[in-house]
Order: C-alpha cells, then sequence, then structure tokens
C-alpha cells in the first residue's frame, strides 16, 4: 500500500488557485456563467484570477466587481506575447489549474501552463459543433489539456465524433446551474412604463446575441403569424450582435416597428425575464442555452428548438414547448397556444422552476465543478510524488 492510502493524504483539502482565460469580446450566457463560477469559487476559499480581452464587457464587469483581472491585446492564433503574459501571470500567481473558454485560449493557455509547470488545464467545451480535423485542434485537446467540460450530454457527443482519439472519460458533462434568487425579487422597473405600452400588453422576449444560427430569421417570419392573432403582444429583442441592421430592415418592411421592440444589450436579464409572459429561443443549435434557465427560473414558459442541449433542459408540454428548427410555422403556433392558454403558461413556467430546483443549482453546479478542480490537482500531485493511482475521476453528471 502506498504511503498516501496509509497515511489518508487529503491533497484536495487545500484551497486552489485558479486561472479563468477568455477572450472572447462580446457578452453571453457563458460569460454571465464565468462570473457566477468565480464569485462561487471565491466564497468557497478559492483564489480566482481571470485573464480577458482588453475593453471587452467581461473583463469591465469582473473588474467593478473586484475580482483578480488580467486584460490583454489578443492576437492570432499561437500568439507568442499573449503565451507569455499569461506564462508570467501563473507563475506570479502559483496557479495550481488553468480553465480555458475558447480553442484559442487552450492553445495560448495551455502551453503557458505547460511551460510554468502546471498539469492540470481544463478547456470548457460551450458549443455543439464538431472541432475543426486539424493539427492545431488535435494538439490543443490531445496534449494539452488534462480534461475537457462539456455542458451538455449533446455537446459531449457531438465532441467526441468529430474527435476520435479523445477517449470519452476525458470528457465531463457539467451542466449549468443558476442562482434562483434574482428572480424571486421584485422588479425594480416597470418594462410597460419604460416603453410606453399598455399594462395588459403581453411581452414575449429573445434573449441572446443577434446572429443566424439564433433563428432570428425564423422568429420575424414567425411573428408576422402571431401579431395578427395577437395584435397587442410586443416581441422584446435583448442583445447586441451582426444581425441588428437586418432585423431593423426586417422591422421596417413588414411594419413590425409598433410591435417589436429592439432593446441592445441588458444588464437586468431577470427582471425583464421576470416581467414576460414567455422566451422564445429558436436556435439552430445552442451550447448549452443558459437564457432557458434564466425564464424557468423566473417561471415563465419557453419555446426553443429541439436540438443540441435543449431537450436536456425543456420538458416539452411540462416546461415549455419544443419546437422543429428553422420553422417559423411551428414557432408561431408555439406562440400563439401559450397566449391563448395564460393558465396552462403558468404552470409550464412553475413546472420549469421546479426542475431548475432539482437538476440546475448553482451549488449543484458548484460542487462538481470544484470536485473535477480539486480532482485534478489531486492526480497531478499524487503523480509527481510517485503514487500509482487509477482513477480519481467524479461520476458523470
Amino acid at each position: 500500500m502506498k504511503r498516501a492510502q496509509r497515511d489518508g493524504l487529503k491533497l484536495g483539502d487545500k484551497a486552489l488557485n485558479i486561472l479563468f482565460i477568455n477572450s472572447v469580446s462580446c457578452w453571453g450566457g457563458g460569460e454571465v456563467w464565468l462570473m457566477d463560477m468565480m464569485r462561487g469559487l471565491g466564497e468557497r476559499g478559492h483564489h480566482v484570477a481571470l485573464i480577458c480581452r482588453l475593453d471587452s464587457p467581461l473583463g469591465r464587469n469582473a473588474t467593478e466587481s473586484g475580482y483578480d483581472v488580467e486584460q490583454l491585446r489578443f492576437g492570432g492564433d499561437f500568439d507568442p506575447l499573449v503565451i507569455w503574459k499569461t506564462w508570467r501571470v501563473i507563475r506570479k500567481k502559483a496557479i495550481d489549474v488553468v480553465f480555458t473558454n475558447t480553442e484559442k485560449d487552450l492553445r495560448t493557455g495551455g502551453i503557458a501552463g505547460r511551460l510554468a509547470g502546471v498539469s492540470a488545464i481544463i478547456p470548457s467545451r460551450e458549443v455543439d459543433y464538431p472541432l475543426k480535423p486539424t493539427l492545431a485542434y488535435r494538439f490543443a485537446y490531445k496534449h494539452l489539456a488534462s480534461k475537457v467540460v462539456a455542458n451538455s450530454h449533446a455537446t459531449k457527443l457531438t465532441l467526441l465524433k468529430s474527435a476520435p482519439y479523445l477517449d470519452a472519460s476525458m470528457v465531463r458533462v457539467i451542466s449549468k446551474g443558476i442562482d434562483t434568487a434574482p428572480y424571486d425579487n421584485i422588479p425594480g422597473f416597470s418594462l410597460h412604463n419604460r416603453y410606453d405600452l399598455p399594462p395588459e400588453t403581453p411581452i414575449i422576449s429573445f434573449i441572446g446575441r443577434l446572429d443566424e444560427r439564433k433563428g432570428l430569421r425564423e422568429l420575424l417570419e414567425a411573428w408576422k403569424e402571431i401579431h395578427a392573432f395577437h395584435g397587442n403582444a410586443v416581441l422584446l429583442i435583448v442583445g447586441e450582435g451582426s444581425m441588428r441592421r437586418e432585423i431593423q430592415e426586417t422591422m421596417r418592411r413588414e411594419f413590425l416597428g409598433g410591435s417589436i421592440i429592439l432593446c441592445g444589450f441588458q444588464k437586468n436579464v431577470s427582471q425583464i425575464l421576470l416581467q414576460s409572459r414567455m422566451l422564445v429561443l429558436p436556435s439552430y443549435w445552442e451550447g448549452f442555452g443558459y437564457v432557458l434557465l434564466e425564464a424557468m427560473a423566473a417561471r415563465i414558459p419557453v419555446v426553443a428548438c429541439n436540438v443540441s442541449s435543449m431537450p436536456e433542459i425543456v420538458a416539452s408540454g411540462i416546461s415549455g414547448i419544443l419546437v422543429e428548427p428553422m420553422n417559423p410555422g411551428s414557432i408561431a403556433r408555439a406562440v400563439c397556444h401559450l397566449l391563448d392558454y395564460p393558465d396552462l403558461a403558468k404552470a409550464m413556467g412553475r413546472a420549469g422552476r421546479s426542475i431548475v430546483e432539482q437538476k440546475f443549482t448553482l451549488t449543484r453546479m458548484m460542487d462538481d465543478f470544484e470536485a473535477l478542480l480539486r480532482n485534478q490537482k489531486e492526480i497531478v500531485e499524487r503523480k509527481a510524488a510517485g503514487y500509482e493511482i487509477e482513477s480519481l475521476a467524479p461520476g458523470e453528471g
């Protein structure tokens, strides 16, 4: 028997120094999740640091919240300056675990971590989209990553199909979790007053990046039919992105300006959802669809597509309605059905909140994530000490 077993060595009891790397320039569900993770891990006694893009919304929000933030100018792939600056941060802060967001972050952060002697390097796979069959991707996932976190079983399946060189045991599914407390508060402002709407106006919300894969063209096509049957309803489009100008042009061409409000990026998503009748997310695919959890926490039903991770979150007919992707007619029918039967919509909203409380809590996610981080650190330290180990990996989530 090895000395570690005999003496009951518990390396995982120590606080960890954790570095998150996220070079994304915009703000989305992944960045909301990351802020929750940093807060939660900090509350559990770990030291958390962040490397992010200069002048990004994430950098501003994290700095304003008092986190340990290093903002960099990210250049091309394998950027030597970014690698060197990341290496310097890792050495200065004695980082135990490096957690990366995009593939570029894995390549730069992974190389920096390896050069600094960090073996616990964990990329997060946030999108249900195949890996590119290139040497750069193969090198990063096979030789830099010590474990991969997938945010859904759909994402894991797509990852493994596109990367047969990865063993399934290397990919750990940790579903997102959410703090439900903000969704129990009374909104601090009125959407109806802000946008000069009659008090009885039903507000249907879309929240996300304004890009093609979110199904916005189909949503706008569906809205023409929805508006024909429910002329008093308003579609609130929350977010920024490349499709903004196209959406404005469609609103003008189809005379929909009076029934659609394009309100840009908003920080107070919880208060918007608390005043909405439902959320519509007609994406072609999603890595996870964090906003679905936010809507369910706010006790409103969701209309989403029956693809990617969304069936893992939304129980169709119970907490919302799943429709076929790229099908404006099915979107319109689902939205109209929930508007026609408000009691059913409320019941679905209550069911959604119950599902969140059972399966998607922040505490559950933090427990799974912390166990994985500790586990990877412990494996590295035991190997370095010469102990034989089989597997210390926590069970699949």
